[in-house]
């Protein structure tokens, strides 16, 4: 069931709840982080998604089809990086599936993740009461999952378009299909990235939720980053000079600032998925309903007994910080007017002291 927004709460009282949020969970310095972080596990991901899509007996031609869909979804110069790395890739000969390389790849690809984990916990504002193994496990399993199903969809797309165009020629409406194809290219890549984004806000945070593939956050920062990744590709090609500004390393930042872009849109994403969910808690609560939005780990506001010490100091951080938040600022008390009595007599006390 799709999600809709609680009645009681206005359009203007989302946004303002959404800037709030956004304010004060530092959206754009995570943002900048996950970039780092991406740009250390976009290489090691390409080299374990590359290694994986060749032991796929259905998908022999996902890579490439992969990298021709990459092309209007990065800057040229971005695009450029990113292909002559995979192509390095795929000239090799097939490396052994179980290797140390292999692995590091895996892990270091799943630093990106693992981040996102975290600028997705401080969108819901809750600490991480998970421990350490689960955690990098569960960072772990997404990039797996992400990277069987990146492969496994653009073959099904290469696969799908073969069969269209089979039939489209035996129907005489090849030239039709070629432009039917090529507008719903973007829609399908659109439910792609959909379908990660709604895995990902599912999982990640230390929550408990329903999943939901059409989440308003999902579909908001499919479109959103569909759109900013083709303004973006506009402006460098038509009006930014970084090789100019930065030199050889003009496209190294042209790639910095697009996942930066991408950061910061996926975690606007999980924001307003959190903001919904949080006022629709509010109104079950007042219903006297089961609240949709659940942290496992809190029992009445209090954490479970059994737990470990990293897990309670995690929340009596995370209980201080709310505490800041709600606390309103003291103001000075204000200074009570004397009457005309009341000043005589006080100076006359003050000059009888003085006197003695």
């Amino acid at each position: 069931m799709p999600f809709r927004k609680p009645r009681h709460l206005t359009w203007r009282e989302f946004f303002r709840r959404l800037w709030v949020e956004i304010e004060e969970d530092a959206v754009t310095e995570c943002a900048a982080q996950l970039a780092f972080y991406f740009l250390f596990s976009l290489f090691p991901f390409l080299f374990f998604l590359v290694t994986l899509a060749a032991y796929l007996p259905f998908a022999p031609g996902a890579v490439d089809a992969m990298v021709e869909r990459l092309g209007p979804l990065m800057p040229a110069d971005a695009l450029q990086l990113v292909r002559g790395h995979l192509e390095s890739l795929v000239s090799e000969s097939q490396p052994r599936l179980i290797t140390l390389g292999l692995l590091v790849a895996l892990w270091s690809a799943s630093r990106g993740v693992d981040a996102f984990r975290r600028a997705l916990n401080l969108a819901y504002d809750v600490p991480e009461y998970r421990p350490y193994w689960k955690t990098q496990g569960l960072a772990i399993v997404m990039t797996v999952a992400g990277s069987l199903v990146i492969p496994l969809a653009f073959a099904l797309f290469l696969l799908g378009g073969r069969v269209g165009e089979w039939a489209a020629e035996h129907l005489h409406v090849l030239n039709v299909y070629h432009v039917v194809w090529s507008w719903l290219r973007w829609p399908l890549t659109a439910c792609l990235v959909m379908l990660v984004l709604a895995l990902c806000y599912w999982r990640l945070p230390a929550v408990r939720h329903r999943y939901q593939f059409l989440s308003p956050g999902a579909v908001l920062a499919s479109v959103l980053w569909l759109l900013t990744t083709w303004g973006f590709t506009q402006y460098v090609e038509h009006f930014g000079r970084y090789n100019v500004t930065y030199g050889s390393i003009g496209g190294v930042v042209v790639l910095l600032l697009w996942l930066y872009l991408t950061g910061l849109i996926f975690i606007l994403g999980g924001e307003v998925n959190a903001v919904l969910e949080h006022a629709e808690a509010e109104a079950a609560q007042a219903a006297g309903k089961p609240s949709p939005i659940e942290a496992p780990h809190l029992v009445a506001g209090v954490p479970r007994e059994r737990g470990s010490g990293r897990e309670r100091l995690a929340f009596w951080r995370w209980r201080r910080r709310m505490a800041e938040r709600a606390s309103p600022e003291v103001e000075p008390p204000a200074k009570v007017q004397e009457s005309p009595d009341e000043g005589s007599r006080r100076e006359e006390r003050e000059e009888h002291s003085s006197l003695h």
